[in-house]
C-alpha cells in the first residue's frame, strides 16, 4: 500500500481497521514524511503565488521607470503589456513611438503629459521598448514599414498620411494630426471602417516599421527646402508650373518693353 493510499485512508478515519503493527508503522511514517507530503501536494502553482518575483509591483521595486509603469499603465495594458482594456504593447519596440503617445494621449488613451515629467515619460518609454515590446518589434526598419504602408494604408490615407476620400461621403483621418504610436493602436484594434490588421494581416515587427514610416511622414525631412505642405508631387508640380509662367510673362514683358522704347 502507498503512502499516499494510507493517507487517504487516515484522512476518511479509516486508519483504525488497520491491523495494530502496521498502526504503529503508519504513526512513524506520517510523522516523518507528512509535512513533506502536504507540501508537495499543494502543487507547484502555491509555491508560484507564495514566490514575490510573480508579484509586478514586487519586480517594480527599485526601477522608477518600471514603477511608472505598474502605476500608470498596467491597469489598462497589461502588467506584461498582454493588453486588456487598452491594446497590447507586443509592437512598441522603439521609445521614439512610445514617449509622444504617452505624452499626447489618443483613441481611448489619456494624456500624461501634466501628470509625468519629461525625465518620467521617457523612462517609461524606453522600459516598454526595452522589457515590454516583443524582441521581434525592435528589429523593425523604416524601409519595410514604407513598403506595407503604400500597400495597405496609403489607399485610404494618401500615400502622406493625410488623409482622403471614402466611399459615403466619408473620409479618412488625417494622422499626421496624431502620435505615430496611435497607428499601431488602431491597427490592432481597428477604427470605425478600418479593419483590425494585427495578427491577421501584420506581425509585431510590420507593426512597429509601419508605425516608424508613420512617424516620418509626420515630421519628414526636407533636403529640397520647404515641403509644401507634403501634399505630393501634383502640389509640387503645380508651384513649379506657376513659378514658370511668371518667368516666362516676365521675360515676354521685358522683351516688349525693349522693341517699343524710343531709340
Amino acid at each position: 500500500m502507498g503512502l499516499s493510499a494510507l493517507h487517504s485512508r487516515v484522512r476518511r478515519g479509516r486508519w483504525l481497521r488497520l491491523p495494530a503493527p502496521l498502526c504503529v508503522v503508519l504513526v512513524a511514517l506520517l510523522a516523518v514524511a507528512g509535512p513533506a507530503f502536504a507540501s508537495s501536494s499543494a502543487g507547484p502553482s502555491a509555491s508560484a503565488e507564495a514566490s514575490p518575483g510573480a508579484n509586478p509591483v514586487v519586480e517594480a521595486a527599485g526601477d522608477p521607470a518600471a514603477e511608472v509603469f505598474v502605476e500608470n499603465c498596467s491597469g489598462c495594458h497589461g502588467t506584461s503589456g498582454e493588453g486588456g482594456f487598452g491594446p497590447p504593447l507586443a509592437a512598441a519596440g522603439f521609445a521614439s513611438l512610445v514617449a509622444p503617445m504617452v505624452e499626447e494621449g489618443g483613441i481611448t488613451m489619456p494624456a500624461f503629459g501634466d501628470q509625468l515629467s519629461d525625465a518620467q515619460i521617457q523612462g517609461v518609454a524606453e522600459y516598454v521598448a526595452a522589457h515590454i515590446a516583443d524582441a521581434a518589434a525592435r528589429t523593425a526598419v523604416v524601409a519595410d514599414g514604407g513598403e506595407i504602408y503604400r500597400l495597405y494604408c496609403a489607399g485610404c490615407h494618401s500615400t502622406t498620411g493625410r488623409g482622403g476620400a471614402l466611399t459615403r461621403g466619408r473620409n479618412a483621418p488625417d494622422i499626421s494630426q496624431y502620435p505615430a504610436a496611435e497607428a499601431l493602436a488602431a491597427m490592432i484594434l481597428g477604427r470605425t471602417n478600418m479593419p483590425a490588421f494585427a495578427g491577421n494581416t501584420l506581425d509585431v515587427r510590420q507593426q512597429a516599421a509601419v508605425g516608424l514610416y508613420v512617424a516620418v511622414i509626420i515630421d519628414p525631412p526636407s533636403p529640397g527646402g520647404h515641403g509644401l505642405g507634403y501634399l505630393g508631387p501634383v502640389t509640387e508640380g503645380a508651384v513649379s508650373a506657376l513659378a514658370l509662367l511668371i518667368l516666362i510673362f516676365l521675360a515676354v514683358w521685358l522683351a516688349w518693353k525693349s522693341r517699343t522704347a524710343t531709340p
